[in-house]
């Protein structure tokens, strides 16, 4: 029996056939025992430190029953010294959900929909959501149940996922407020009524239990060296990317004053998914399965966006495929919101969906995605070639091609002031240890289309806007680099410059530069002047820079 539980034990009894055919049952006094022998014990079996589980959940074992056969549900919870079981508490109001965006604690509370699955997408649970929520306004102040709701929502997911949903928003009081059949008025289930709905009924119980459980958690994260620790904790740090061999020396150092210590260390894993993996270069053996043309568009938001923050940036690239051509055109670059810790960059599924809308609209097709590695190599990490196979396979089904692009705009290793970009994709070669697929990048080519300059601007118009108060904002006045007497914005205009004097006469293009450099000076010009967040945008970024 495991324990996985860190406000509580829950035991579940049941009758179970040993080799000699014996049965053996649990009772309340036994029960007892084993809670108080938990408390006793030292360790190696049962571990009752929460500290040392890095996913407390509740752990539940269920198994059918014939007519002959009854569960015995015997609940031992503890809490420090109390035994007494959680109720539910009602919520004190009713709760107003924005139909645009996702709390995280409801990637928590249902994180099927969070894992990547083909089926259960970020965009069906907004669309699952939304259309409880819709009939909630219809039919209130009468109660909302499951069944109402599957008719409208045929093949959106099963009837168990719709069902972990609603009752997830009854909890909280997003639906079915004030009404007496909410889950949280009912009576705990008891072995009186009919096996079949009692089952129904303590399921709905105990989901409703673990997601008020999960509620009053704080979110754990692990931190670079492994460790648990809380998620707000992270927000707003950049850490930094160690390529292979600056990695191995670092081990090599630490495995040294290991050995001098005499005090034992457990073990971890050498697997870092920060580490960063160089790209292999396509040849004449292994060719280019298509070519890549970049329009001058896209590259200028992609660099204008990644100057512009010290943490990870992330958008989506639209474009064609031309299958007679073998080429890809990336055509535009949209940038989306992250939802980082410092630590994890992930796309915000709602603005992923809005930029995908949005190049859908100018005629183009989801071919790719960028981000940023702000001050080291354009190398992916671990995770990126992981996230990359993942797309790639997903795009694959319908014969789509998709695209990674790595933005580097302030690598200490580039001597020059233009940003280094990486275009790739990831082959189905696994590397010598077997520990990821090798990764190769592309020579890309720049498409001679002038951009669409209103556009261009107002893009670039709102993401000054939106970084120039950010926590990570680039101090875009300060020297970039200590050997360089360029501040961050002339750094910028250069590389703009460098990308525009490949499709326009230099007078266009001067036009749109002081344009953009006046944007920035009028922005960033209007900050707070008490003296604290300008303090804050500059004193951090400016260290990273340096």
């Amino acid at each position: 029996m495991e324990v996985l539980s860190s406000s509580g034990i829950t035991f579940w009894t049941e009758k179970q056939s040993t080799s000699d055919k014996k049965s053996v049952e649990l009772n309340d006094q036994k029960c007892n025992k084993l809670v108080k022998s938990c408390e006793k014990h030292d360790g190696n079996g049962v571990i009752d430190d929460a500290r040392q589980l890095p996913s407390p959940e509740l752990c539940e074992v269920r198994e059918d029953l014939s007519d002959e056969e009854m569960l015995f549900h015997s609940s031992c919870q503890m809490e420090g010294e109390s035994h007494e079981e959680e109720e539910l508490k009602p919520p004190e109001q009713e709760v107003e959900i924005d139909r645009n965006t996702i709390q995280e604690e409801e990637k928590q509370a249902i994180p099927e929909f969070f894992e990547g699955r083909q089926a259960k997408t970020p965009e069906r649970y907004l669309k699952i959501r939304n259309y409880i929520l819709d009939q909630w306004e219809i039919c209130k102040p009468k109660y909302l149940n499951k069944t109402s709701v599957r008719p409208g929502l045929k093949n959106c997911g099963d009837v168990n996922c719709i069902g972990r949903i609603h009752t997830y928003l009854e909890l909280i009081g997003a639906i079915n407020f004030g009404c007496e059949q909410a889950v949280y008025n009912r009576p705990q289930p008891v072995d009186k009524a009919r096996a079949r709905d009692r089952k129904d009924a303590a399921e709905a119980y105990q989901l409703a239990q673990r997601l008020q459980s999960m509620r009053t958690r704080r979110r754990r994260v692990r931190d670079p060296w492994g460790n648990w620790c809380d998620a707000k904790d992270l927000e707003g740090q950049t850490f930094e990317h160690l390529s292979a061999e600056e990695l191995a020396r670092r081990k090599e150092e630490k495995c040294k004053s290991v050995k001098s210590s005499k005090v034992p260390r457990p073990t971890k894993s050498s697997f870092d998914p920060f580490q960063l993996i160089p790209c292999h270069s396509f040849s004449e053996e292994k060719q280019e399965p298509f070519q890549v043309k970049v329009a001058s568009e896209a590259l200028l938001i992609m660099d204008l966006h990644a100057h512009v923050s010290m943490a990870e940036v992330i958008g989506l690239l639209g474009g064609r495929y031309s299958e007679v051509d073998k080429i890809v055109e990336v055509c535009a670059a949209e940038p989306c919101n992250s939802l980082s810790t410092g630590l994890q960059c992930e796309m915000d599924p709602v603005s992923q969906t809005q930029a995908s809308e949005t190049l859908a609209v100018r005629g183009y097709r989801v071919i790719g995605w960028y981000h940023s590695h702000p001050a080291f190599d354009p190398n992916p990490s671990l995770r990126d070639i992981d996230t990359q196979a993942k797309y790639q396979s997903y795009f694959s089904r319908g014969g789509a091609k998709f695209i990674g692009m790595i933005v580097s705009p302030y690598n200490q290793n580039n001597p020059l002031p233009y940003s280094q970009i990486t275009c790739l994709v990831i082959s189905d070669e696994i590397s010598s240890d077997g520990s990821y697929r090798l990764p190769y990048k592309f020579e890309v080519q720049q498409m001679l289309e002038e951009p669409q300059w209103g556009l261009v601007f107002e893009k670039a118009r709102w993401i000054i806007e939106k970084y120039r108060l950010s926590h990570s904002s680039v101090p875009m006045d300060k020297i970039f680099r200590r050997d360089s007497d360029l501040t961050c914005l002339q750094k910028l205009l250069e590389c703009l410059r460098k990308t525009l004097s490949n499709v326009t006469n230099c007078f266009i293009a001067e036009e749109f530069l002081t344009q953009i450099e006046n944007l920035f000076l009028s922005n960033y010009k209007s900050k707070p002047e008490n003296g604290v967040a300008e303090e804050n945008c500059a004193a951090g970024p400016k260290e990273l820079l340096m």
